[in-house]
C-alpha cells in the first residue's frame, strides 16, 4: 500500500451582488422573507421559471425593508437542477424594458435569415434572458447561476408570458 494525498477541489464563491442576496447572506440575525407568487412560466424539456416577489427585513426594522424578485430557473430530465437569481428593484424595471425590446425585434426580424444573433439581458444576480435566431429559426431561453447553471428554453411567444409575470411581481412589490 502507498500513501496517497487527496484535494478535494472547492468550488469558487463569488460575492453577494445584490442587495437581496447581501442581506440573506447575514448571520446571527433574525430575517423575516414576505414572499408572493408572481407566476411560472413553463418551458420546452420540462424546464420552468418561477418568479416571486420577494420582500426581507429585520423585525423593529421595518422601514429598512429590501424588495426585489427571486427567479428559479428549473431544468427536468433525467438531471434535474436548478439555480435562484435575485433581482433588486432597480433591475426589475429594466428586465421588464428588455423583454419590451426583444418582442419588438423579433417582430421586425420576423422572415429574416439571419447567420447567427443573440440577444440578451444580464443580471448582477446571474440571471441572463435572452433569445437566439440561426437563419430563421428563433429561440428564447434563461439561465440563473454561474457554474451547474440551469437553462430553461421556450418559444419566443412566451416571452409576453413573461413579461406579464415580471410585471406582476413588480406591482406586489410597490404594494
Amino acid at each position: 500500500l502507498t500513501p496517497t494525498f487527496v484535494y478535494a477541489q472547492q468550488v469558487p464563491q463569488r460575492e453577494p451582488a445584490t442587495k437581496l442576496e447581501q442581506f440573506l447572506a447575514k448571520k446571527g440575525k433574525l430575517i423575516v422573507k414576505d414572499s408572493h407568487g408572481a407566476g411560472v412560466l413553463h418551458g420546452q424539456y420540462g424546464t420552468k421559471i418561477t418568479v416571486d416577489a420577494l420582500t426581507i427585513y429585520e423585525p423593529g426594522k421595518e422601514s429598512d425593508k429590501i424588495r426585489g424578485l427571486r427567479i428559479e430557473v428549473c431544468e427536468g430530465g433525467r438531471i434535474e437542477r436548478s439555480d435562484i437569481s435575485f433581482l433588486d428593484m432597480d433591475e426589475v424595471e429594466s428586465l421588464s424594458q428588455a423583454i419590451t425590446y426583444m418582442i419588438t425585434l423579433l417582430e421586425k426580424w420576423q422572415g429574416i435569415n439571419r447567420e447567427y444573433t443573440e440577444v440578451i439581458f444580464s443580471t448582477k444576480g446571474d440571471f441572463n434572458l435572452g433569445f437566439y435566431q440561426k437563419g430563421t429559426e428563433v429561440t428564447a431561453f434563461s439561465k440563473s447561476g454561474i457554474i451547474g447553471a440551469a437553462s430553461c428554453y421556450f418559444v419566443t411567444n412566451d416571452l409576453s408570458k413573461l413579461k406579464a409575470i415580471v410585471d406582476k411581481g413588480n406591482s406586489l412589490l410597490a404594494q
